[in-house]
């Protein structure tokens, strides 16, 4: 078997493809993959249960996704006791659309924002 310089820039290729990071990204973690206004949508495949789960989160009110304002699994949003915002409008004008994202996003691994 002859081996040529292209098969093996290709194969250096596919393999710096599979050692990046973000090949795993979303895999047994959330990673942010939409944002609508100040809200955040971020997906998360667990290959134990096969199971795509999807959550969405205010930026800007905490370093973590339980300090933040959030959609619940109703899709209803919650407000740590501890956070204080000024501008409900923020919170509340596009929920609709978040709510729609979120949908998407629990439907397939394929997120496709409609």
């Amino acid at each position: 078997m002859r081996i040529t310089l292209s098969s093996c820039v290709l194969f250096a290729s596919i393999f710096q493809v599979f050692q990046s990071p973000s090949i795993y990204a979303g895999l047994n973690q959330f990673t942010e993959i939409d944002s609508v206004g100040k809200w955040s949508i971020e997906q998360k495949f667990s290959h134990v249960d096969n199971k795509v789960e999807c959550r969405a989160s205010m930026k800007g009110y905490g370093t973590w996704f339980g300090e933040r304002i959030r959609l619940d699994e109703n899709g209803e949003v919650l407000i740590p006791q501890d956070v204080i915002y000024k501008n409900k409008s923020d919170v509340f004008s596009s929920l609709i659309e978040i709510r729609k994202a979120l949908s998407s996003c629990r439907a397939s691994l394929l997120y496709i924002r409609e």
